[in-house]
């Protein structure tokens, strides 16, 4: 949070009986045919043998909205397709043969299975929470503690690529310093121009671990997204990890001036600010002044409770009152262990205000914070004392739920699942290609082919390594003796591998799909 100074098995049973496997594609192929036609190819599998419904959708090259016209299409899709191998659809487009440029294609799976977001909930895990916030904690300063600042980064962009989400940095210089935002965008079936951000800062002030102050929403974000990714969802979700937000949010201002895409709408973001820290001990939760003036209903309820720090603050009033409401309800369904306090403020408050929820405030977006209080419960705020053996993992996780419930109501999950990629068919090596990494195709079943644009100079490393980390290939390359570069896929096992490339200063973090 940005200084004042800087302004058991019953349950896994439940959950194994009560909400079915929603239907899978895989083994992808996009293929070129004649006269304009493309050749989607596909597996289906569906657990209970149910008939699936499979949606087509399309759109130019890295396109935003799946707005082509695909009715033309014939083939494997529509309701009551049968799960089975070697599924087929054709595509005529001629329409926009005329560009001459690729496609971005999406298919999506539905049994029309109502989805148990109960059943959903209950999949947090306070173990992965702690693991993965063990790992996060750390000073992650832009001069005290760059390593470990860029190792979080990195791992954050890992954890998205790992869930499918279309992942990238949104970079920009503070001084000496690349900044960077962390954006993985899990592509709505639907309203994909609707978004929904869940978000939290990854930086730390340069003297403190940031157990809670940040690191606790990372880690809480991360588990959000390992649950809802795995499903497809109406509306767009958009898991971001801000930086900066400690030089008086920085990170998320930058987002809001540049990085919303033409296009999209955001319906409301919610923020994570420290949501590790709880305690039972009475007179343990403190009160900016003037609280007893604004919120006097609120301040007597936390009197009457001993002004215990045992809940979790949600702030958002005004145009985000809507969304305030929404989480509040959803964790009184389906977390009722957890207390929420909802703050709505009418007019802007300072101490109400120290976090990246108000770069959307300014912008007239709704957002909500939801905070343990910061230095008004936990007193190891910004200091080295902020450790993860002072979070309480039962309460992180009872937020992370509420979190989940709430973005799987608004954004609309569904009990489906949906695939996405892009063709490389008119991507040549000797084309003239923008700075950057290309790489095609994706999936792969025989070579990836690399190509790069004017800035790799020089030397370079290629390396491809698996999801336990695990490098299969390593390479230098001189971009003054080739224009591209293929790698032999067919000795590695089928699944998801990570191609990252370094030049100097650049780096480019590719997911690639070995068939």
């Amino acid at each position: 949070m940005k200084s004042k100074l800087t302004c058991t098995f019953l349950s896994l049973a439940t959950l194994l009986f009560s909400q079915n496997t929603p239907p899978t594609i895989s083994n992808v192929a996009l293929v070129l045919g004649a006269n304009n036609h493309l050749i989607i190819q596909y597996d289906l599998a569906d657990e209970e043998g149910d008939a699936v419904e499979i949606a087509f959708r399309a759109t130019g090259q890295g396109g935003l909205l799946f707005d082509y016209e695909t009715s033309n299409a014939t083939g494997d899709f529509g309701p009551n397709i049968a799960p089975g191998a070697g599924k087929q659809i054709q595509w005529d487009f001629s329409a926009y043969a005329g560009a001459q440029s690729d496609f971005r294609i999406m298919l999506v799976a539905s049994d029309n299975q109502p989805l148990d977001i109960q059943a959903l909930v209950d999949q947090v895990d306070s173990t992965r929470l702690k693991d993965d916030l063990t790992f996060i904690e750390g000073v992650r300063h832009r001069t005290a503690g760059v390593a470990h600042l860029e190792a979080v980064k990195d791992f954050i962009e890992m954890r998205f690529q790992e869930s499918n989400l279309e992942t990238y940095r949104q970079e920009f210089n503070y001084g000496s310093y690349l900044a960077a935002n962390i954006i993985g965008r899990m592509i709505g079936t639907e309203s994909e121009g609707t978004v929904y951000i869940h978000d939290g800062h990854f930086d730390t002030v340069s003297n403190a671990p940031g157990a809670d102050d940040n690191g606790s929403a990372v880690a809480g974000v991360l588990e959000a997204l390992r649950i809802l990714a795995p499903y497809a969802s109406k509306k767009t979700i958009k898991f971001i990890g801000f930086d900066l937000e400690e030089t008086g949010l920085t990170g998320s201002a930058r987002y809001v001036q540049s990085g919303i895409l033409p296009g999209e709408t955001i319906a409301g973001v919610v923020n994570h600010e420290m949501i590790g820290y709880y305690t039972e001990v009475p007179n343990t939760q403190e009160l900016p002044g003037g609280f007893e003036i604004i919120f006097p209903d609120v301040v007597n309820a936390l009197a009457a409770d001993e002004f215990r720090g045992n809940f979790i603050t949600n702030v958002g009033g005004g145009f985000s009152s809507s969304l305030a409401n929404s989480f509040a309800a959803a964790a009184a369904q389906y977390v009722p262990d957890l207390k929420v306090v909802t703050l709505q403020p009418s007019f802007l408050i300072p101490d109400l205000s120290r976090s990246d929820h108000a770069s959307f405030w300014q912008a007239n977006i709704p957002a909500i914070m939801l905070t343990d209080g910061a230095e008004f419960r936990n007193h190891n705020y910004h200091t080295p004392n902020d450790k993860v053996e002072t979070i309480n993992f039962t309460f992180m996780q009872n937020v992370v739920k509420a979190t989940v419930a709430t973005l799987a109501e608004l954004a609309g999950v569904q009990h489906s699942t949906s695939w996405w990629g892009e063709t490389a068919f008119f991507t040549a090596a000797d084309e003239a290609l923008e700075c950057g990494l290309h790489v095609s195709p994706n999936p792969v079943r025989g070579e990836i082919q690399l190509f790069w644009g004017d800035c790799l100079h020089g030397i370079f490393d290629v390396s491809l390594s698996d999801t336990n980390g695990k490098v299969v290939f390593d390479k230098k390359l001189d971009s003054g003796k080739a224009s591209s570069f293929q790698i032999d896929a067919q000795p590695f096992a089928p699944g998801l591998y990570f191609l990252q490339v370094k030049s100097g200063q650049k780096k480019w973090l590719e997911k690639i799909v070995v068939e």
